[in-house]
């Protein structure tokens, strides 16, 4: 009697984690924000180390560096080839990482054939009540109730915190590692050398969202800078401009925002102010939207004539965000001048509840958006226009006693 075959399993570690790195709250603060994380790295490798014959240092694989350096991409290339299960770790900002989405991506290049494999074990650390998940994500079947009705409530990072959850945590910790152990030990993903990471296309690009939104960028480009501005923060287009430029490089603030706005299920569609010109001055709303406004393109007499067909009342299906770095050393300088300047352009979009005058940080933005997108489509189903259905009109059912 010959014994069935078990698939080939990698010698590497039994999970990779996947999880979006968090930056610190203030760039001074030398504290770590991601020490949570490790904790439960930590604890999920201790239970699989007591649970399994699996030798020192190979239970599990996190990335504890920064991205930098000349070998991080292909370390994290080789331990996606070898783990035998993929965890990636849900919050919001994970399925708005570019790199966690290449980690799911080129982890499942190994089994192209397969849609959703059995090994991926999804954990959630923080819960995500408002997004739609990626079609990647809808595809992987599990029960996280199973591991606990709070944990599937509050995630890790909420249960780990407070001591009066540390059973719940502990089983759910406890749980997950069995997962684990379980799926590498029957279904691990089989063994195959993956490419460079990060030249793979993020999973999370293949989410097509449904609900279209306006986004609206006010902003000068390069040949229409206003007097004293310097053109750091601008690119060839208005689509370029950046306000949270950091030494690490530049990144249009219109691509993070749309980042977050398809992680919350909708279809952005991006422009400038003359682009937009005409379904922002509609009566009608055509799509709820959000307006991106650099204040130095209010210090413009064509900047204010542009913004004055949305700075009318009753148009709260359009939120008006103001990014406003303090580390921009000349906003900071001109403020009272360009405060004075926003307030005549919009001083009636600023006082409606949904608008954002003054968003410090690039982090900050990436949280408040979520609530724009959220309040502009609430007051857009309050005004749009209503369509019903075609055909005979049928009367309203009514109650009626029994026959007799």
């Amino acid at each position: 009697m010959t014994t069935p075959a078990t698939p080939a399993q990698p010698t590497g570690p039994y999970f990779f984690l996947s999880y979006a790195h968090v930056p610190p709250h203030d760039p001074v603060d030398t504290g770590d924000p991601n020490q949570w994380v490790e904790k439960l790295f930590r604890a999920l490798c201790e239970h699989i180390m007591h649970l399994t014959r699996v030798p020192a240092g190979a239970a599990g694989y996190m990335d504890r560096e920064l991205r930098a350096g000349d070998n991080w991409s292909q370390t994290l290339s080789d331990r996606l080839s070898t783990c035998r299960v993929f965890v990636p770790l849900y919050s919001p900002r994970y399925f708005e990482s570019d790199h966690c989405g290449k980690e799911w991506a080129a982890f499942l290049e190994r089994a192209p054939r397969h849609g959703a494999p059995d090994a991926i074990v999804p954990a959630v650390w923080a819960p995500m009540r408002t997004m739609t998940l990626p079609h990647a994500a809808q595809a992987i079947q599990f029960n996280h109730a199973d591991l606990g009705t709070r944990y599937a409530e509050e995630g890790f990072y909420g249960i780990m915190k407070l001591n009066k959850y540390r059973s719940q945590y502990q089983m759910a910790t406890l749980g997950l590692a069995q997962r684990i152990i379980q799926v590498a030990e029957t279904t691990p993903m089989p063994h195959g050398r993956i490419r460079d990471y990060t030249t793979v296309p993020s999973v999370f690009g293949d989410h097509t969202p449904e609900r279209p939104v306006t986004m609206t960028v006010v902003a000068p480009d390069l040949k229409h800078l206003p007097e004293g501005r310097d053109a750091y923060h601008y690119g060839r287009t208005p689509h370029e401009w950046d306000p949270y430029r950091s030494r690490d490089g530049m990144r249009p603030l219109a691509d993070c925002a749309v980042e977050v706005a398809r992680s919350r299920g909708f279809l952005p569609h991006v422009g400038t102010l003359d682009e937009h010109a005409e379904s922002l001055a509609a009566e009608v709303p055509q799509a709820p939207g959000v307006l991106l406004v650099d204040p130095w393109a209010t210090a413009a007499d064509d900047g204010m004539e542009s913004l004055r067909p949305v700075n009318q009342p009753g148009r709260q299906w359009i939120s008006v965000m103001v990014p406003w770095n303090a580390q921009d050393y000349e906003t900071v300088q001109q403020e009272t001048r360009l405060r004075g300047c926003l307030r005549e352009a919009l001083g009636h979009k600023l006082t409606e509840p949904a608008a954002n005058p003054s968003v410090p940080t690039l982090d900050a933005f990436k949280n408040i958006l979520p609530d724009a997108l959220h309040r502009a489509t609430q007051q857009y189903f309050k005004h749009a226009p209503v369509y019903p259905p075609g055909g005979k009109k049928v009367d309203r059912p009514r109650l009626i006693g029994p026959e007799e």
